[in-house]
């Protein structure tokens, strides 16, 4: 799983850290890394039939609003 590698090699750099700089620049590719494995884990519980009714309310939010959030990636990435 490639998302949860970088997630470790992350917090392995926010651990690491020296300075207040590199440990923001750390939390950030922290976060990136986990919106990323949890795109990940929506794409695959989407093509494993979990509706994005079910994806919403897990979340608090409506489908639309996952569909939105975790649908087809738009160009440019993030």
């Amino acid at each position: 799983m490639a998302g949860s590698t970088r997630v470790q090699k992350a917090l392995e750099a926010l651990e690491a850290a020296s300075t207040p700089l590199d440990a923001l620049a750390a939390a950030r590719e922290l976060r990136h890394a986990a919106e990323d494995v949890e795109r990940e884990r929506a794409v695959e519980a989407r093509a494993a039939g979990v509706s994005w009714t079910k994806i919403g309310a897990l979340y608090g939010t409506s489908k639309q609003n996952a569909q939105q959030r975790f649908g087809a990636r738009k160009a440019g990435g993030r």
